[in-house]
C-alpha cells in the first residue's frame, strides 16, 4: 500500500533526539519535543514523497545527509523559541 509522507517530518522527530542530549539544560517532555518540531517544520521546506512501508526508511536515510544542516539549524533556532516560551509550568 502506498503512503504520502512529509519526509522532512520524519528526519527532524529523528534528529530532535541528538539535539536534545547536547543541550541537557532544556526540556525534553512529549510537550516542548513537540513544539520544538512544530517551530523546525514551519522553517522548513517539506518535502513529500509517496512510497510503500518498506521504502520509507531507505528514502529517509537518503535525504538525511543533504538536508542534515538545515536540520540542526531550525532545531536549533526552534530550542530558542521553545525554552523562552514553553507551554507548561
Amino acid at each position: 500500500m502506498f503512503r504520502l509522507i512529509n519526509v522532512m517530518e520524519i528526519l527532524v522527530s529523528d534528529t530532535i533526539d541528538e539535539i536534545l542530549r547536547a543541550n541537557k539544560d532544556i526540556c525534553s517532555c512529549p510537550r516542548c519535543r513537540l513544539d520544538l518540531a512544530a517551530v523546525a517544520l514551519n522553517n522548513l521546506p517539506t518535502n513529500y514523497v509517496v512510497t510503500t512501508e518498506g521504502e520509507v526508511v531507505k528514502r529517509t536515510g537518503a535525504l538525511k545527509q543533504q538536508f542534515k544542516v538545515d536540520i540542526i539549524r531550525a532545531l536549533t533556532e526552534a530550542l530558542k523559541v521553545v525554552s523562552k516560551h514553553p507551554h507548561h509550568s
